[in-house]
């Protein structure tokens, strides 16, 4: 399993906020299953449908592991490159708990590399035999995000992921499903791209037997808003309304 090259903005406090607020007000939309299955949650992944025109969708191949970024595909990533940084005592880059039923990693991307309209959307979920296992493993994750430093710079690798991430996360409740949003800010060493930064919300989401995973990366001219954290938050909502 592979994730795309990440990374991401500076983290708009007052935009989540406004997302947090009322985020599970839709009574229609408020979720009632007791579980889930790999099935549900395969039929409910955001598409390149649901990205509008100019995106395309796909499974990732489970046997190709990239350099960059390599995550089991039983983790949920907490800390994007921090392994590759020189943050002091780097954690771990994923959480991995156990007994989690991965769902398999799906991705919508523009279908022209050019493309800057469609951000990247990497998605993955997992499913446990009952709620407690589920709670419990939702809590290593919490714990591992709880570790990630503020700030950090990776200077070794492929040039797509050097540079300084920024970081900051609060928690995130949508119709019923709790977790968080975090947003990382990339920003590229000086003289190597000057023009963008990258900016990436991930949304990790708790209800029932399963946690669900979205990340939304797209690239911004150095100066533009980032709003990942808004762009991510639709996202996961039309998710969520197909799992009811």
């Amino acid at each position: 399993m592979t994730l795309r090259p990440r990374a991401a903005s500076a983290l708009a406090l007052a935009a989540i906020c406004a997302a947090v607020t009322g985020c599970a007000s839709s009574a229609d939309a408020t979720a009632t299953k007791p579980a889930y299955t790999a099935g549900d949650v395969k039929a409910a992944y955001y598409t390149a449908k649901d990205a509008g025109e100019g995106a395309r969708d796909y499974w990732y191949d489970r046997d190709f592991h990239s350099h960059n970024n390599y995550v089991p595909p039983s983790a949920i990533q907490t800390c994007p490159y921090v392994q590759r940084s020189d943050a002091p005592k780097a954690p771990s880059n994923v959480v991995q708990p156990v007994g989690g039923q991965p769902v398999g990693q799906f991705a919508v991307e523009p279908a022209r590399a050019t493309d800057s309209r469609v951000p990247y959307v990497t998605q993955n979920a997992l499913v446990f035999g009952s709620n407690a296992i589920a709670d419990n493993a939702m809590g290593e994750v919490n714990s591992g995000l709880a570790e990630c430093p503020g700030s950090y710079e990776v200077r070794g690798g492929p040039p797509v992921i050097l540079g300084t991430y920024s970081v900051t996360s609060r928690p995130l409740e949508v119709f019923g499903w709790k977790g968080y949003v975090q947003q990382l800010a990339h920003t590229y060493p000086s003289g190597q791209d000057d023009v963008y930064y990258e900016d990436i919300a991930i949304v990790v989401l708790h209800r029932a037997n399963v946690i669900l995973y979205l990340d939304l990366t797209q690239k911004k001219i150095v100066g533009d808003r980032a709003d990942s954290a808004d762009k991510v938050r639709g996202a996961m909502e039309k998710v969520l309304r197909r799992l009811g």
